[in-house]
Parts: C-alpha cells; structure tokens; sequence
C-alpha cells in the first residue's frame, strides 16, 4: 500500500512541476513582450508602434528609430554604388515626411557595407560628411538598431548591407 502512495505523490508531483514550468514559460513570454511593447526600445517595440502610431504618439525614440529605419531601407533601394554623405531633406526620392524630424534633418551616411542615419538631438551638427560616422560607435551596432544615450549628443542607426 505504501508503494501506491509513493508513485501516486510521485506522479502528481512530476504533473505539478510539468504545469509550473508550462506556466512560468508562458508568464515569462506574456512578460517579455510586454516590457518590448511598452517599456524596450526593441524592433518589437517599434513595430508595434507602427502598427499602432496612437497608443506610443510622442515616443520620440521610437518615431526616430522609424523614420531612421525607413530612411535606410530608402538608400538601400536607391542602390547608389558610391560613398556618399548628405542630409535627408536633400535626397529626393525620400517622402517628406522622412525629410525632417523637429525642424531637423538627419544626416545619411551611405557606403558599400552600411547606411548610417544619425540624428542630432540638440541641432544638427555643422557637417554631415562620411568622417561624421567615425566617433560615432557605429561598428558594434546590431543591423537596423538604432544606438543613443541621454549623454550623447546625437542617435545613430545602422543597416549592414554585408553583415560584420
């Protein structure tokens, strides 16, 4: 009799540790995603802000990342086989909308391995030439991440053409 009790708690305990990590899983995805879609500067946060530009209006981080994003996938479309550098409210096959941000333009870097979008956040800067991605940690930045910092003096967004 002993023994059926035995592998009776047995199996209800092995039930009940299946359920908890089932449970726990499912808890930590539902969380993950909405600290993405809330809190996080992730591409999951800024998709859904696309898809709902009412419920995050005014996240200026997010409203950058896209117009950087869009900004890129512009350039790259474009296909232009030379290294340039200009601001945005130059390039005319750009829509309007994507020409400015606050009165700003942004500054578009496009070379044979990446395009580099950079925004000033205090006024743009007085060149927008290829050296201006240089001190800028452009490198380490994951394909269609955009970088910033309270501190910095400006946001850059990065799409690899040939991944590094």
């Amino acid at each position: 009799m002993r023994w059926r009790w035995f592998i009776a708690f047995a199996l209800l305990l092995v039930v009940a540790m299946t359920l908890a990590v089932i449970g726990f899983k499912h808890f930590n995805e539902s969380l993950t995603r909405g600290l993405e879609e809330e809190k996080s500067y992730t591409r999951n946060a800024m998709e859904y802000h696309r898809k709902h530009p009412d419920k995050r209006k005014g996240d200026q981080v997010l409203e950058v990342w896209s117009d950087a994003d869009y900004i890129a996938q512009s350039v790259a479309k474009h296909n232009s086989p030379k290294e340039w550098a200009t601001w945005s409210d130059k390039l005319s096959f750009l829509p309007e909308n994507l020409r400015k941000r606050d009165g700003r333009p942004y500054c578009v870097i496009n070379t044979s391995r990446e395009t580099i979008v950079i925004w000033f956040l205090s006024g743009a800067s007085a060149n927008c030439n290829i050296s201006s991605a240089e001190d800028a940690p452009h490198l380490v930045i994951p394909s269609g991440d955009l970088e910033f910092s309270g501190r910095e003096n400006y946001w850059i967004y990065v799409l690899w053409r040939v991944q590094n």
